[in-house]
């Protein structure tokens, strides 16, 4: 299969088919806990989900294939992978805090099991340096969970600031790819401005993609 058809399959795919990429949280709480599963439905059955969620989430109100801007295409990454470069945004925020301020122990360490040695390792030593903008832990450094939840959150927002030029289209179905909630919506926004965008897109697609989500570079 070539680029350009994978490249059109994944746009029909992110515009008509949000049950391929839905976080189960987004589904309805009364559902039966076998319908909260959409790779239980069979074909037939994800294509009637399909219908529902586009109607729920008012997707079908609002539609955008053009992917032609490189940047816009990280709204295609499957929902595993668009976590990781969250997660990746979240420890460019708070790198140069994990790096010089005294982190408790305890901390440190939820934050190393939580993302793995190879990522932690990566983030602070070999990833090129984010200074667009910066966060700090200091509030959560003495509970470990929270600042765990706070550094993925705040990847999460960083991650869906930058995507926000591309429109509201866009934004309800990424929003679909993230656990409910999830994103610290109740957060005021970065407010990215070009320069800090150029930035982290330049970030996301020379390093962050390549390195941690090698399978995707051949979508940038």
């Amino acid at each position: 299969m070539t680029t350009d058809a994978r490249l059109a399959g994944l746009v029909a795919t992110f515009n008509l088919r949000p049950d391929r990429y839905i976080d189960p949280s987004w589904l309805p709480a009364d559902w039966p806990l076998p319908l909260r599963d959409p790779a239980r439905y069979g074909e037939a059955g994800r294509a009637v989900l399909a219908r529902a969620l586009l109607q729920v989430h008012h997707l079908d109100e609002e539609w955008d294939y053009d992917f032609a801007p490189v940047d816009k295409r990280i709204a295609l990454l499957p929902g595993d992978a668009l976590e990781h470069m969250a997660v990746c945004c979240g420890l460019c925020l708070h790198r140069q805090w994990l790096r010089e301020a005294d982190v408790p122990r305890k901390t440190r360490q939820a934050i190393d099991l939580a993302f793995g040695a190879p990522l932690m390792a990566f983030a602070l030593e070999r990833m090129p340096a984010f200074e667009a903008v910066a966060e700090t832990l200091q509030t959560q450094r003495q509970h470990p969970r929270l600042a765990v939840e706070t550094l993925r959150a705040r990847g999460r927002r960083l991650l869906t600031d930058f995507l926000a030029p591309f429109g509201p289209a866009v934004l309800r179905r990424l929003a679909l790819k993230f656990p409910r909630n999830a994103g610290g919506a109740d957060r005021p926004p970065y407010l990215l401005g070009r320069t800090q965008r150029a930035e982290l897109g330049e970030l996301l697609r020379l390093s962050l993609i390549p390195e941690q989500v090698p399978a995707w570079d051949w979508l940038f």
